[in-house]
C-alpha cells in the first residue's frame, strides 16, 4: 500500500483533508496519535472552523469553563472587524506549509 492512500471528499477517513489526501504515517494504528501534536490541532481546527455553530458553542464552553466570556466577546469582536480580503491577501487565511524535509537522500 502506498503511503498516501485516496479517499472521497467528504469521507471522516481523509481526517479534514478538502482534497481527500490523507498521508498515513502507520496504517495499522487506530487514532491520530501518531500525527505530531500541532499538526492533529489544526486538522481539527480546520475541521471545527467548517461549521460556525461548533466554533460558537466551543468559545461559549471555555468562557463558562474558566469565566473569560467577557473577554471572548472582545476579542471575537475585534476579529470579527478583519477585512478576510486582506487577510487572504497577506496568507493570514490560512495554515503555513508544513516543512519538508528530505530523508536518507545524497548529502
Amino acid at each position: 500500500m502506498s503511503p498516501i492512500e485516496r479517499h472521497p471528499v467528504g469521507d471522516d477517513r481523509a481526517a479534514g483533508f478538502e482534497s481527500g489526501l490523507q498521508h498515513r504515517l502507520d496504517t495499522r494504528a487506530k487514532s491520530n496519535n501518531q500525527y505530531p501534536a500541532h499538526l492533529r490541532r489544526q486538522l481539527q481546527i480546520e475541521k471545527v472552523c467548517r461549521v460556525p455553530r461548533l466554533v460558537a458553542e466551543l468559545l461559549d464552553e471555555i468562557g463558562r469553563h474558566h469565566g473569560l466570556e467577557d473577554d471572548i466577546a472582545d476579542r471575537l469582536g475585534r476579529y470579527a472587524e478583519l477585512d478576510p480580503r486582506l487577510l487572504a491577501a497577506v496568507g493570514g487565511d490560512r495554515f503555513p506549509a508544513s516543512p519538508v524535509r528530505l530523508v536518507g537522500g545524497a548529502p
